[in-house]
């Protein structure tokens, strides 16, 4: 069966990765990108198919409303969004972005009745975990399965390697020392490729085995089920 796909963050590390390879598939007959600025398809996404991608610009400030009619009944949708306390300027900035955002995405997708909705969010997310960043993904995660979405599931990936360097200093330099070792870690740790992430996460959105509203897809499974 063909579906269109819809992915939010499609500029970012997995995000890219995964618009690439949803137009490579036989099976996903458009891929959807929710953006707030023009893209250059050729350049943001090499290797991909670009005649099957359509890009929608939006206002974020009303990302829900302008979302909804945008998302086909039947599609499977990804979020990718994401950025950094540094990057967004402040908490506040931070939050409602990677929580704001993401949660009137999934609103949008609610109403619009995809099949199943995927989501990165972090390992160790936990609405009660001493990190901030941790903290927010878990409440993330809480917040989306309160909505009731038919399907929907929240990866957890580790490190990602294959990130372009965008201010993380401290990933990026935990990435290049990790990164020759990475395989001697257990897979529950392991850094991961965001090609790995994305793959992982394609093949889970399209399984029509999977039972159950809400699950988690570990790093350990991603390592497993990826490239």
């Amino acid at each position: 069966m063909h579906a269109s796909a819809v992915v939010i963050g499609a500029t970012g590390a997995v995000g890219s990765q995964l618009v690439t390879q949803l137009s490579q598939r036989d099976e996903v007959a458009n891929v959807i990108l929710i953006a707030r600025r023009e893209l250059n398809l050729q350049r943001d996404f090499p290797g991909a198919i670009t005649s099957k991608i359509q890009t929608h610009l939006v206002d974020f400030d009303q990302l829900e409303p302008q979302v909804t009619p945008l998302i086909p009944s039947g599609s499977v949708a990804f979020v990718a969004l994401g950025t950094t306390k540094k990057q967004a300027g402040s908490e506040e900035a931070f939050r409602r972005i990677d929580h704001g955002l993401v949660l009137g995405f999934a609103r949008a997708c609610k109403t619009a009745g995809v099949r199943r909705l995927g989501v990165i969010t972090a390992l160790g997310a936990n609405v009660r975990s001493a990190s901030f960043y941790n903290r927010v993904k878990g409440k993330v995660e809480r917040d989306i399965q309160g909505l009731g979405l038919a399907s929907v599931f929240f990866a957890r990936p580790s490190l990602l390697l294959g990130r372009p360097y965008d201010g993380r200093f401290a990933e990026t330099l935990a990435s290049a020392v990790l990164a020759p070792t990475a395989s001697l870690l257990p897979k529950t740790v392991r850094p991961i490729s965001v090609a790995r992430v994305a793959a992982a996460m394609i093949v889970v959105a399209f399984d029509a085995g999977l039972k159950g509203p809400y699950f988690v897809l570990s790093n350990a499974e991603m390592h497993q089920l990826g490239l």
